[in-house]
């Protein structure tokens, strides 16, 4: 857990009193860095990137550029970089336990768990008192599946800080995994007693569900939801309907056959896109596919995410995505497809962590199917693995988890259900509309009979069978995802059909959902 040092400004100066200073004097360093450090301090970290690439730019030499720049590069999901700048900082001054904690935890971001307790060891030396030093070398600990050492650094957290909010969450959820649900309920409501905190409530959702106390599960997963809505995270719905209907529109066979194919074949490890909601199974896949020799395991990459933020301006056009495809029209850009294949693969390969022997890495970034008609230009070979679950399970699960995926769809019932529905038609659209290498695999076959589901994965990847994917729990990767606990267990049944237990708070949603249950050959 990344820990911000002291020399960051506090938020008392004013945004604008320090851009009007820029303006005046665009190379004042210490304007520059009080900015950034503001905008990262109230939590605006894309706005603080700017601001904070050019503090390295005026000096880099000077350690707070790169602690600056680490610190909104890791806020933004990219670790790798992020410990470059925290090493520059570390190189150029004495150094700081804010600092070595933050290294520590941006190599536990990129799986590197071993490199991570070594690095944590060395921050209380430094200064023995900082919570947030404890509780992140607390998560690394449970990372690497030593529960007790988890145990142990967060009580020290929670010594240091009894009001930290996520150290009370930690605990319970470490307590429950040791077959305690009961002390882990206590610590919650001891933590409710001091402010409301979104994630404890849906941890305790969690508990209570696998408790079998179905009405008060969901009961904590609603107040849970409340409070991130009144936060501010409510769907995008109209952003999710615009985007979605200019992709069924743009994405036509008579349009796409227009489109030039890559030419040259790239080099390298190339993709495969595990695709499906949050919460359907895509963890369980990738966990699976990791075991095989040839497979790298990406996590959520945001690097298509990238790739569409930039494709209007990689291809030159005056359009937004997707229509900014149609440049490829164009006689000068018939090499657009490889560019932006080629930049997808540039970002990718900066956070996988591949290695001699790996043909395939995966990318299983939820909700990615919204975006199969640029995959398939991009990659017309690469391999699509959508993982299905029965959708009244997907949206039950999406309520009981903090996630942001789907213009923040799962932070209410019918808003997840709308959004799963939108999606599902579109995927419907594309494999209309255009030839994709697909392969649906359903989470209850996966789990009801392994071995058939993994050898017709496999299969269609190209890969010959390998029995360490039956015994994925036995892989000591990192999952950095929100399911990196269940991975860690042997397969298990009990969340199938988790929705019968909850179909008197699922009954608004059953009519939304209606068209893609039948669809996808469940059933009510």
């Amino acid at each position: 857990m990344p820990t911000t040092p002291d020399d960051l400004p506090s938020v008392t100066p004013d945004a604008a009193a320090l851009t009007q200073r820029l303006r005046a004097a665009p190379d004042d360093l210490a304007a520059t860095q009080d900015l950034a450090g503001l905008l990262f301090r109230t939590g605006r970290a894309a706005e603080a990137e700017p601001h904070a690439r050019n503090a390295v730019r005026l000096a880099p030499e000077d350690a707070r550029s790169h602690t600056l720049m680490a610190l909104v590069l890791a806020d933004t999901h990219r670790p790798q970089a992020a410990e470059f700048h925290y090493r520059r900082t570390l190189a150029l001054a004495p150094p700081d336990a804010a600092t070595v904690a933050n290294l520590a935890w941006s190599l536990t971001r990129q799986g590197r768990l071993e490199e991570a307790r070594r690095t944590y060891r060395r921050a209380p030396a430094l200064h023995p008192s900082v919570a947030l030093t404890w509780h992140g070398w607390a998560q690394t600990e449970d990372a690497a599946r030593d529960l007790p050492s988890a145990r142990r650094m967060l009580e020290r957290a929670r010594r240091l800080d009894p009001g930290h909010r996520g150290a009370g969450t930690l605990m319970a959820a470490l307590l429950a995994r040791q077959g305690r649900p009961e002390e882990a309920l206590a610590v919650l409501d001891a933590a409710a007693r001091q402010g409301d905190d979104p994630d404890a409530l849906l941890e305790k959702g969690r508990i209570l569900d696998r408790s079998g106390r179905h009405d008060e599960a969901f009961a904590a997963f609603a107040a849970g939801k409340a409070l991130l809505r009144q936060a501010g995270r409510r769907y995008g719905e109209e952003e999710a309907v615009d985007l979605i209907a200019r992709l069924a529109a743009f994405f036509v066979a008579p349009r796409l056959r227009l489109m030039p194919r890559p030419g040259k074949p790239a080099t390298g490890p190339q993709p495969v896109f595990v695709v499906g909601a949050p919460r359907s199974g895509t963890t369980l896949v990738e966990q699976t596919l990791s075991c095989h020799p040839a497979v790298a395991a990406g996590d959520e990459l945001p690097s298509l995410g990238a790739v569409v933020r930039a494709l209007p301006q990689t291809l030159g056009s005056p359009l937004g995505y997707p229509e900014a495809l149609s440049e490829l029209w164009m006689g000068d850009q018939r090499d657009g497809l490889e560019r932006l294949r080629d930049a997808y693969l540039r970002h990718a390969r900066k956070l996988v962590p591949a290695k001699p022997g790996h043909a395939l890495f995966t990318d299983k970034m939820p909700f990615n199917e919204t975006h199969l008609g640029l995959i398939a230009l991009m990659f017309p070979a690469a391999p699509v693995v959508h993982v299905l679950r029965h959708p009244l399970d997907v949206v039950l699960s999406m309520m009981g988890t903090n996630l942001t995926h789907g213009f923040h769809c799962a932070n209410d019932l019918e808003t997840a259900a709308r959004h799963v529905l939108r999606v599902f038609d579109l995927v419907e659209h594309y494999r209309r509309e255009m030839p994709l290498r697909y392969l649906p695999l359903r989470y209850e076959d996966l789990v009801r009979e392994p071995e058939p589901a993994v050898r017709r994965l496999l299969g269609f990847l190209g890969l010959g069978f390998d029995r360490r994917c039956l015994r994925f729990e036995e892989n000591r990767r990192y999952a950095r995802t929100p399911s990196h606990a269940q991975v860690a267990e042997k397969l298990y049944s009990r969340s199938i059909d988790r929705h019968r237990s909850y179909r008197t708070h699922l009954k608004p949603v059953i009519p939304i959902l209606e068209p893609v249950i039948h669809g996808l050959g469940y059933s009510l």
